[in-house]
């Protein structure tokens, strides 16, 4: 079982409307290697983020006050240690955005420029939480159902396992990037219980938390933590069938009524 992820896509519409604040510079290291042009944007909803094109071709000249187009955006994160006399005393989730495309639309035009009234100073991960920021539909494609099983209530006194369900843990595999992934299902009378092996199945309000596991310290992809109100069956769409004319025969000729 993988429930780990290497990038997910951002919600789209989740920045909003973007302005170039500081010059854009390329060729820019970026944590975690490798190097790209650095955007540093005000959004809508966010009031400081540096978002990074990798293809330069695609990350076209700006000026500062520049309106700016943004492409699919993925998040990118990795853990990153906090060490005290060489030693590690503590970790926390860093996310790096990266845009497909970055292009002008020009001068920003103020007046129609207007940040939400729940801007955030800027993004957080460091608590692992980006249930708000990911696309689980994107991120993931259709989920095929692998098994699911109650997980029940342990009382922490006695630390026996009671007869209380808590949740249904949910194994499925992405389509989208073929991995096999665990999901807590929290409503107890949801249907995927009753469901059969690779039953094609879709988020209804989804969380999610990144993490190190330390139990997986070789991997070096960063965990992630799936619960979900519940995991709904995708249902074929069920085409009507139109009856079919048969093609009249070639140079058949037309009943006409007989004269005597």
């Amino acid at each position: 079982m993988s429930n780990s992820i290497s990038d997910f896509v951002v919600k789209e519409g989740f920045f909003g409307e973007a302005v170039l604040i500081a010059e854009a510079t390329a060729n820019t290291p970026v944590r975690g290697g490798g190097r790209a042009v650095k955007y540093p944007l005000m959004t809508e909803n966010v009031a400081l983020v540096d978002v990074f094109v990798s293809n330069p071709r695609k990350a076209s000249d700006a000026k500062v006050m520049d309106k700016i187009i943004l492409g699919r955006i993925m998040g990118v994160p990795r853990i990153q240690d906090v060490t005290e006399n060489g030693r590690v005393t503590n970790s926390f989730v860093v996310t790096t955005f990266y845009a497909d495309s970055a292009d002008s639309a020009g001068l920003l035009d103020l007046k129609n420029f207007k940040k939400s009234e729940n801007q955030i100073a800027k993004i957080g991960t460091g608590n692992g939480d980006v249930s708000d920021i990911m696309d689980f539909d994107k991120t993931f494609g259709e989920l095929l159902l692998i098994n699911s099983v109650p997980e029940y209530f342990r009382n922490p006194v006695t630390n026996q396992l009671t007869d209380e369900i808590t949740n249904y843990a949910v194994t499925v595999r992405s389509t989208k990037n073929n991995e096999i992934y665990s999901i807590d299902v929290l409503n107890l009378d949801s249907k995927v219980k009753d469901l059969p092996p690779f039953t094609k199945l879709k988020f209804d309000t989804p969380e999610a938390r990144l993490f190190r596991d330390n139990s997986q310290a070789e991997n070096i992809r960063v965990s992630i933590s799936m619960s979900a109100q519940d995991l709904l069956e995708v249902k074929e769409a069920v085409k009507p069938n139109t009856p079919q004319t048969p093609p009249a025969s070639q140079g058949q000729e037309p009943n006409k009524s007989k004269n005597n």
